[in-house]
């Protein structure tokens, strides 16, 4: 077995390599993230996006690139959902450095969904409403007496 502590890694040759285009279409896509991520955000339309990118030798369909920036949007999401600030309390001494070893676990309850009004979103609302509203005849397993003839 060969001892690799005294040897130093040669990082260059794999420096070279980031600005090579990635072998898969996913690749050249997530390479090209940051700049396609600043231009939907300067306005862009994605259709416009995508023209470009055919322009510089991405060859892909607006639907596959449709779907990996949808892919790409979610993981940003996730990812600063992830990192929080912790919470003050007291002083600034009293920092505590947590480190997490396992996924977190979503509490029992999850916390209730909400329009872009504010309100409280029922997301069976409408089902509830069209089971209420049922048209044709609807079997009543305990009448009331007193509107019966």
């Amino acid at each position: 077995m060969a001892d690799n502590s005294s040897k130093q890694l040669d990082l260059d040759r794999l420096r070279k390599r980031l600005r090579e285009k990635p072998r898969t279409k996913a690749g050249q896509v997530r390479q090209a993230w940051p700049d396609i991520r600043d231009l939907l955000a300067a306005g862009h339309s994605l259709k416009d996006v995508w023209a470009w990118l055919e322009g510089i030798g991405l060859e892909i369909g607006y639907r596959g690139l449709s779907h990996y920036v949808g892919q790409l949007r979610r993981r940003d999401e996730a990812t600063r959902s992830d990192i929080q600030p912790p919470a003050a309390e007291g002083s600034e001494a009293a920092t505590e450095v947590v480190t997490r070893t396992r996924p977190l676990v979503r509490s029992e309850a999850p916390a209730p969904l909400t329009s872009r009004q504010g309100k409280a979103r029922d997301p069976l609302a409408n089902v509830l409403e069209r089971e209420t509203k049922r048209p044709g005849f609807n079997f009543n397993e305990k009448p009331d007496l007193k509107k019966l003839i």
